[in-house]
């Protein structure tokens, strides 16, 4: 007999090994988490008010939730691929959410450092996981599953500014807490839609997490760098948008709106990069993808009015084609450890561009923020020199297992 807490017989797996029943649930963890840990970024005007705060300041608000969501994340991906249990992808969105709602209570702004701590850190345990999950469930055709996961989790990047900017227009910003009710119910019942157990790859005889670490670190340090640098820009948009359509006399909606602009319509770009990485390559996918992104980007900063609202729309997609592609390449190097691969192009390079926040807003502070998000563009360039050193990739990962070397654990190996 079934108890009512007994979860659901998986759907049967089409051939390849795609699951496209955990794939879905961990794409929708995705968008409940990065739903609400978006809500910094429109409410900073409503901060730096309340508070009295420089842009320095500011920007070390968005600096505390992005080093925490993601510098202890190799930490998370190492304890997570290790454990035959998917706690993490039901518990982080739990306690971002909790975390998250709250903002407009805080009373002081070191209450407010202390929540963005802690949203950060079920951020990070919630990322790697979730990655490895959907690679999991993926199969072989990785650039597919891995970038419906990564669009899940841009158009939760999106809608939460645009909803919360929405809320707090009409209910004022201590209202924060009645959009965190839904996002509570929806964390319980990712109790039941995603499998508690896993099975982890086999993995040779011998082989440690250093031993993994060893065999793939010059392209995995290359592809962080990479990952780094283009993590540093988009960070720059999300966080100061708001704040420089403020300056351009928009409302806190207007900045909402531009955020869902960059980030909303920008997944489009990350399920078409992820999916046509499959069968162009990963690394061609992203060189077009910085080469596309910084004259449209470029384009925006520099032009007012509608056009500027089409130029961002258009750099989001640019920028996002190569979002899945990394994490993909990242698991590639790493197939027997993918929560740390994830983490490591997810979490430490997410965290180290991070570090870069305070340090914009300071700039911001001295040269204006038009001036330094054009000035930001310029690590895109940098980035796109770094590709070269990558590895090339085939153009497809969905070869039958007589046509490609495969792992123990069922993943095509990288060449």
């Amino acid at each position: 007999m079934r108890t009512a807490v007994e979860h659901p017989p998986r759907a049967p797996q089409r051939p390849g090994g795609f699951d496209s029943r955990t794939l879905w649930a961990a794409t929708f963890a995705h968008f409940l988490n990065d739903f609400y840990v978006a809500f910094l970024a429109p409410l900073l005007p409503l901060v730096v008010a309340r508070f009295d705060l420089s842009l320095a300041l500011a920007g070390f608000l968005a600096t505390v939730l992005t080093t925490s969501a993601a510098m202890s994340q190799p930490l998370f991906g190492a304890i997570a691929d290790r454990l035959r249990r998917r706690i993490f992808v039901v518990t982080g969105p739990a306690v971002t959410v909790a975390a998250m709602a709250l903002m407009g209570l805080a009373p002081t702004y070191v209450v407010l450092v202390l929540l963005l701590l802690l949203a950060g850190t079920g951020t990070s345990s919630f990322h790697p996981q979730g990655a490895s999950t959907a690679g999991e469930a993926s199969g072989r055709r990785k650039g597919a599953g891995l970038s419906l996961f990564v669009a899940g989790g841009e158009l939760g990047y999106a809608l939460g500014p645009l909803v919360i900017a929405l809320v707090v227009a009409s209910r004022g910003f201590e209202a924060t807490w009645i959009v965190g009710m839904p996002g509570l119910v929806a964390a319980i019942l990712l109790w039941r839609w995603i499998p508690p157990r896993r099975d982890p790859p086999a993995r040779p005889a011998g082989r440690s997490l250093r031993t993994d670490l060893s065999s793939a670190l010059r392209p995995l340090a290359v592809l962080w760098f990479i990952v780094v640098l283009r993590s540093i820009v988009i960070s720059a948009y999300q966080t100061f948008l708001p704040l420089l359509l403020s300056e351009r006399g928009g409302s806190i909606v207007a900045g909402g709106a531009a955020v869902f602009l960059f980030g909303g319509i920008g997944a489009v770009g990350g399920v078409s990069g992820g999916t046509l990485s499959d069968r162009i390559g990963r690394r061609r996918m992203m060189a077009l993808s910085l080469l596309l992104s910084t004259p449209l980007l470029f384009a925006f900063v520099r032009t007012h009015g509608p056009w500027a609202y089409v130029f961002l729309g258009a750099g989001g997609i640019a920028v996002y084609l190569s979002a899945a592609v990394t994490i993909v390449m990242a698991q590639e190097l790493m197939p027997h450890r993918a929560s740390v691969a994830s983490s490591i192009v997810m979490g430490l390079a997410w965290g180290t561009a991070g570090l870069s926040l305070t340090g914009v807003g300071a700039l911001a502070d001295v040269i204006g923020l038009e001036q330094t998000l054009t000035w930001v563009l310029l690590l895109s360039v940098v980035a796109l020199g770094a590709v070269f050193f990558l590895p090339a990739t085939p153009r497809s990962r969905s070869t039958p297992p007589s046509q490609g070397s495969r792992s123990p654990g069922g993943v095509t190996a990288p060449p």
